[in-house]
């Protein structure tokens, strides 16, 4: 085909012409040598019968001599006009034949087909023209736009694949299946951009539940709180839920959490008082959703703190730890500089202070789960002129050694195959001495340790070891080892 401006060639499937400019349109005119043709026939078919009425009237002022040879003109002249009337009706067939092919050439299915064979050329500007022009006004639009967005990715327009795509989501106008499609597509455009906040937007926007359950990775939205804003009259832990995988910041002092605040990895407990709740989900591509705020007002009594004795300090004699527990609550400790809570170390009776120097932190809870404020105490017990621990250890193991209990001072004992160890528990007074108290253990083959029965007191000043025991009473007793 030529171009009718120019003359230039176009080759098939071109919608413009590449020497001018000039656009080519999709159903053309009929060609000109049809119309011509058309014409030419009708004019003549005219003229003949003009002609035949004008001989006719001429030959009513003829002889009946001229009668045969007017008859036989009559019947060429009524050959030619059927010969006329034939080539018309050829033309006319022509044409009516040549308007479904050619709407059938220009058509959007045939137009994508040609894309798509232009498109696996490599011919990926000429495919876009095509589709351009026809492919997404009728038939299978999905399938087209997301051809057309391949082709121009193809030719580096990512942003024109984005615009083509993002259209036609706009639209909404297809069913969801479909819609997936062309989320799908641009959200891969988007994250090879690494427009994730892109993404987040296009998908908050997104009213079809099924496609941002689908995508919902990509999407940061607020966290959820377990418990509304208001006043409670119980101790909460509250819990926040995220959509998807990444961190949850927040505060507690009303600023604005971000990525440097504490990250939330457990229930929040909120006990008396007043808080305010602020948090932020940061998704794994770094989007951030809107911040959160609530308000909570814990309505109940806290407990007084708890009154330890003795006071912190020096102490040369074995001293007790005790304390009053309040009705209703219930006491814990630690031992290690850790605060003290609900899974610590319960109080349950008083406490032998150790050796050494020691450093407890007590809190009260009520019922409730409300904490009081922490008590701590730090303390220095020594025993002048007393043995060490070592050396009462050794004593013990001296002496179960004379008695044939154990055969070296490592440990083992005759018809076992386990190792025996004596940990030191406290100092207690018995009678007017003072005694360390040690527990015995047996580790087997495997590493397992076992507390036996049997308990040791090792005076403090001499070192003498004795078997503890106990009477009906409770009462301690001693019986010597040596």
């Amino acid at each position: 085909m030529k171009c009718p401006s120019c003359g230039k060639e176009i080759e098939p499937g071109h919608l413009y012409c590449e020497s001018c400019g000039l656009e080519i349109r999709i159903v053309p005119d009929f060609e000109p040598e049809i119309e011509n043709s058309i014409t030419e026939t009708l004019s003549t078919v005219g003229e003949e019968i003009k002609e035949r009425e004008t001989e006719g009237n001429g030959q009513e002022a003829e002889t009946n001599g001229k009668e045969h040879e007017g008859f036989f003109l009559e019947e060429m002249n009524r050959s030619r006009i059927r010969s006329r009337v034939i080539s018309l009706a050829a033309a006319l067939l022509a044409i009516v034949i040549s308007v479904p092919l050619l709407y059938i050439h220009y058509s959007a299915s045939y137009q994508t087909q040609k894309a798509e064979k232009l498109a696996d050329q490599g011919k990926y500007r000429e495919a876009a023209a095509l589709l351009e022009k026809a492919g997404r006004q009728e038939g299978d639009i999905v399938r087209n736009t997301l051809l057309l967005a391949s082709c121009y990715e193809q030719l580096d327009d990512t942003e024109k694949a984005i615009q083509v795509l993002t259209e036609e989501i706009d639209k909404g106008q297809f069913p969801s299946e479909e819609m997936e499609k062309l989320y799908e597509r641009v959200i891969r455009l988007y994250e090879k951009q690494g427009r994730f906040d892109a993404i987040n937007d296009l998908l908050s926007d997104c009213r079809d539940e099924s496609i941002t359950t689908a995508f919902q990775h990509y999407m940061a939205l607020s966290p959820v709180y377990n418990y509304e804003s208001g006043n409670y009259d119980e101790v909460l832990y509250l819990r926040l839920q995220a959509n998807t995988t990444g961190h949850i910041y927040y505060t507690l002092d009303g600023t604005t959490p971000t990525a440097s605040s504490e990250i939330y990895t457990s229930p929040i407990f909120l006990e008396a008082g007043r808080y305010q709740v602020n948090a932020v989900f940061i998704n794994e591509y770094g989007i951030e959703s809107d911040v959160v705020r609530n308000w909570y007002s814990i309505n109940l009594t806290v407990p007084e703190a708890p009154a330890v004795l003795p006071e912190s300090g020096k102490y040369q004699v074995p001293t007790l730890i005790e304390m009053d527990i309040p009705v209703g609550c219930s006491i814990y400790y630690t031992t290690d500089k850790s605060e003290p809570d609900s899974s610590s170390i319960l109080y349950t009776e008083p406490i032998s202070m150790p050796l050494g120097r020691s450093n407890y932190k007590f809190v009260v809870i009520s019922a409730e789960g409300v904490k009081s404020e922490v008590t701590s105490r730090s303390y220095e017990f020594t025993m002048d002129g007393s043995v060490s621990l070592n050396t009462a250890s050794s004593a013990v193991i001296r002496a179960l050694m004379a008695q044939h209990i154990l055969t070296d001072e490592k440990g083992h004992a005759f018809g076992e195959t386990g190792i025996h160890s004596f940990v030191y528990e406290t100092v207690v007074q018995i009678g007017n001495s003072y005694y360390y108290i040690f527990g015995e253990y047996v580790t087997d083959g495997n590493g397992n340790r076992k507390k036996e029965e049997r308990m040791y007191a090792v005076e403090v000043y001499t070192g003498t070891p004795n078997r503890l025991i106990y009477d009906e009473n409770g009462q301690m007793g001693l019986i010597p080892l040596i």
